[in-house]
């Protein structure tokens, strides 16, 4: 495709640029680009007078050590392939051209420079990165012997990372390790890889902090990394491949390739105090005087394109006022490393022992984590000590709150540069949601008029009732609702909230100081049978009660004990108990939560015969303590219990119901067991607060979770 005359007379009027082809493999393997299409854009090339210069003369150009020159490139060629120095190297010596080759230093090998009859079985480039990676087979990348031909020959060969080693960048699930669709750079971030571990959304672990696996059997656990060790990271990997790349090329100058395309401020500042001279990108935009070295332009070409396309993106990159229009970013997306959790409640309610565990998670995962509380609240007692903890009283005026919100988000980089502005936002309890609205809202316009940090908001949700009618429009305004069950979440689309808002997370119980009990070792005569709950209508204390009479009435009740905990107000929500049933009712009042966790270990199954209910704490504190559950089936309780399974279920209200299934486990104690050995093994597999931990962090990172619980069928 030539030029018009008019295309060409005004073109020479212009600024020039000098436009950077990034290319990789060249070969016949799928995904790559053949050989034939790589001639044809050399050919093409050619016909429209473009001429090839090094790295180090583009350097000089944007320097100012000497003119721009017209309808000059440079091509470039990422990861060190084989097919570069047996392929395209002569391609391009047939025409007069010159390339520049990027090689990860730690693939290169002694040994003298290969024929192309000795290069290797063509194969897609990721299955050589993974053969390299976990082999230590480097036969599909450039050896010692091909490094030096290449210079010999005219061409410049600079570093392109160490490793080109990657990480999680965020928890975001992809297919396992090994399978279609799983991305080659995950072999790396496993210190033991094997097919089936999990992989998640990949990024440049140059660049981000990412998320790290100890590669732990049966599941892996993952920590954030700190800025601290990802720029000792970049500290090493840049004087290594600084260092061979020396030996090998013995180039005055030395040029860094970002692994990606990917860079940000604090890796850049490393990598040019390693003493590199310059380093290319993949943002697109000018290469002319001026330029930042360290910010050289590339285009990406894909396998599939043509040499008329190639010849369009010239036209587009050959002049400064042209690339200047078709500027692409390709810079460090956000990296989540600060989670606010806020909540107006003074006391540990179920909410605020979740809100405790979201903090307990988040700061293990390597999340840097502050919470807002009254100064009356009692949960900075249970808080991790690297918690930072801001008191706060003027809930009830939702202006000041926001302002109070909004500059805590914004922090203060220069008093506390290890504190960063906060990323997310995560409210607990009625009077918190609204004023972090606000908050957001404002952190918008200070965003749209000249900087300033925003943040994403997710409003918490575990409880089931009624909500004003204009919570459907406040949802709207956050990131999403985080609710504990598929009921909450039925229940809040009846109030208007869009589906994609909204995201299913269960609780969690924090069991570290919490032994298992060994149940089928406990020695005992009778059975105990426990209710554990306040008397609001909502959770039918009357109706467990009601429960009680009629087992005693019918089954008499011998060797049975009924126990009530969390309120003393059993004759308010029965009036008439029977004598007969208050023989065998032992009241425990409300217990500090350690009581009630001991209450638990001595009891043999749990009664929740609540009329409303979202997710009840008490029902994982009794999963873990190896009791089966007698519950009604209302809100999310039978999201976790399955009949027959892991517990027994009746209607709401139906107290005749409880008392016969409260009966058949009394008498049949083997399926006791087994129900309550099935919960426990439940317990420590979902609802730890790292498994919610990792699920939150998918829901801050923008993906919708909405993970039904995969119980078991009854046989």
């Amino acid at each position: 495709m030539s030029r018009s005359p008019l295309h060409a007379a005004f073109g020479s009027l212009l600024p020039p640029s000098i436009p950077v082809l990034c290319y990789h493999d060249i070969s016949n393997a799928p995904g790559s680009l053949t050989p034939a299409r790589f001639r044809e854009h050399l050919d093409a090339l050619q016909s429209e007078g473009w001429q090839t210069i090094t790295a180090q003369q583009l350097w000089e150009a944007v320097t100012g050590a000497r003119p721009v020159p017209r309808r000059s490139l440079v091509l470039t060629f990422d990861d060190g392939h084989i097919s570069n120095a047996l392929l395209a190297a002569p391609e391009l010596e047939r025409r007069g051209m010159t390339g520049v080759f990027f090689a990860v230093t730690d693939f290169i090998t002694p040994g003298p420079a290969r024929s192309l009859e000795a290069m290797p079985p063509e194969k897609p480039m990721p299955d050589c990165f993974i053969q390299a990676i976990t082999d230590h087979n480097y036969e599909y990348f450039i050896n010692e012997g091909e490094i030096k031909a290449l210079v010999d020959a005219g061409h410049e060969v600079h570093a392109h990372g160490c490793k080109h080693q990657g990480c999680f960048r965020s928890l975001q699930p992809r297919n396992p390790l090994g399978s279609k669709g799983s991305h080659w750079a995950s072999w790396s971030i496993y210190p033991q890889p094997r097919p089936g571990l999990p992989t998640f959304e990949v990024g440049s672990a140059y660049v981000y902090n990412g998320f790290w696996p100890d590669n732990a059997l049966p599941e892996p656990r993952f920590t954030r990394r700190s800025t601290e060790d990802r720029l000792a990271f970049c500290r090493r990997d840049f004087a290594r491949s600084l260092e061979r790349m020396r030996e090998l090329s013995h180039a005055p100058q030395q040029f860094f390739c970002w692994p990606w395309g990917n860079f940000d401020v604090a890796a850049d500042q490393e990598l040019r105090a390693a003493g590199f001279h310059g380093a290319f990108t993949l943002e697109r935009g000018p290469n002319a005087r001026g330029t930042d070295p360290f910010r050289l332009h590339r285009i990406g070409v894909a396998s599939s394109k043509r040499g008329d396309w190639l010849l369009s993106r010239l036209r587009m990159y050959g002049s400064t006022p042209a690339a200047r229009v078709f500027f692409k970013k390709l810079r460090k997306r956000p990296e989540l490393r600060h989670a606010l959790l806020v909540t107006d409640s003074v006391k540990i309610s179920g909410g605020s022992r979740q809100l405790i565990n979201n903090a307990v998670a988040l700061e293990r995962l390597g999340m840097q984590v502050s919470v807002c509380i009254p100064t009356a609240s009692p949960l900075a007692e249970e808080l991790p000590q690297g918690v930072r903890v801001a008191r706060f009283d003027h809930f009830r005026r939702p202006l000041r709150t926001a302002r109070f919100l909004r500059d805590l988000c914004r922090g203060n980089p220069e008093a506390s540069p290890e504190r960063p502005p906060v990323d997310v936002v995560h409210t607990f309890h009625n009077k918190a949601y609204k004023p972090a609205i606000l908050a957001r809202l404002a952190a918008w316009a200070g965003a749209l008029c000249g900087g300033g940090p925003t943040f994403r908001l997710f409003i918490n949700r575990g409880v089931i009732f009624k909500a004003n009618s204009l919570f459907g429009l406040w949802a709207r305004l956050a990131s999403g609702m985080v609710v504990n069950s598929l009921a909450c979440a039925e229940s809040l689309r009846r109030l208007g909230v869009p589906r994609a808002r909204l995201n299913v997370v269960h609780n969690a119980l924090d069991a570290a100081h919490w032994p298992l009990q060994d149940r089928e070792a406990q020695k005992k005569r009778g059975v105990r049978v426990l209710y554990l709950g306040n008397e609001a209508p909502a959770k039918g204390l009357d109706v467990f009660l009601e429960a009680c009479a009629e087992y005693v009435r019918q089954y008499h009740g011998r060797d049975l004990e009924f126990v009530v905990a969390g309120t003393d107000k059993l004759h308010k929500a029965c009036p008439n108990l029977p004598p007969e049933v208050e023989k065998r009712l032992h009241c425990a009042g409300p217990l500090p939560h350690r009581q009630v966790l001991d209450l638990l270990d001595h009891s043999d199954l749990l009664v929740i015969s609540s009329r409303q209910e979202s997710m009840p704490n008490v029902l994982l504190e009794a999963f873990h303590s190896g009791l089966p559950v007698v519950g009604t089936r209302v809100g999310g309780i039978p999201e976790l219990v399955r009949h027959r399974v892991n517990g027994l279920l009746c209607e709401s209200e139906d107290a005749v119901c409880l008392a016969q299934k409260i009966r058949y486990l009394v008498e049949h104690r083997e399926e006791r067991l087994r129900m309550g050995q099935l919960n426990q093994s439940l317990a420590q597999e979902h609802f730890t607060p790292r498994a919610k931990g990792l699920k939150l962090l998918r829901v801050y990172h923008g993906q919708r979770v909405r993970d039904a619980l995969r119980l078991p069928e009854a046989d």
